[in-house]
């Protein structure tokens, strides 16, 4: 299927030839490729500082991250057997407000990694959103998660997973926007295009939050 050129407010789609769209039965394997991918991140491990229960919590975070997705914006995979995910949501819904949370299931999150985990979370989120509106304030497309499993990284599935969107945001003159708290990634994302923006420390943590945009081609 070929992808549209509508903007941001019409709900730009971001399947097409090189990628496939998520089906809801498989959020439970996309959720699991992303903690896997993302396990040992710095915001990953500040969510989730016991190593013993990092996995199963990190993959309930992803669930719930892709949930919202799903309900809001719009996720790829690399194939049905999902060497990749990328999230993607639109600058309109990119905060999450109480309801949208209720709805992609944060109560189920909250039971399954505890009161102190969501309290971190919430920071982390209430700061990355004010520094995402810093940054960037008119429409964009946030590129929430782009997690390959380790078992099939170094193989041009995050390439893969990109090119198309980007391409669609080209048409359509949107630019696109990422957050990483891993300044190993940021040479990786300069390779698409984006520009570091912005570094901010995430107040009361050690954790530093970078951001980079993408313009569109002309």
């Amino acid at each position: 299927m070929e992808r549209s050129n509508m903007g941001a407010e019409d709900g730009l789609r971001t399947y097409g030839n090189a990628v496939l769209r998520l089906r809801r039965r498989d959020l439970p394997r996309a959720a699991a490729v992303c903690a896997r991918a993302c396990r040992e991140t710095p915001h990953v491990r500040y969510f989730f500082p016991d190593g013993t229960r990092r996995a199963r919590d990190a993959t309930a975070l992803f669930a719930m991250r892709i949930r919202y997705a799903l309900l809001y914006g719009e996720v790829d995979v690399t194939s049905p057997g999902l060497e990749g995910v990328a999230v993607w949501i639109p600058s309109e819904r990119a905060s999450m407000t109480t309801w949208r949370e209720i709805r992609a299931g944060g109560i189920r999150l909250y039971r399954a990694v505890g009161r102190e985990a969501v309290a971190r979370m919430t920071h982390v989120a209430e700061h990355n959103d004010r520094l995402r509106h810093q940054t960037i304030p008119g429409d964009h497309w946030f590129l929430s998660i782009l997690g390959v499993d380790p078992s099939c990284q170094r193989q041009g599935h995050a390439r893969r997973l990109l090119e198309p969107m980007l391409a669609c945001l080209d048409d359509a003159g949107i630019p696109a926007y990422v957050e990483l708290t891993d300044p190993a990634l940021v040479r990786f994302y300069e390779r698409f295009g984006f520009k570091m923006k912005a570094e901010s420390t995430v107040p009361g943590t050690e954790l530093t939050v970078w951001t980079m945009v993408r313009a569109p081609a002309a």
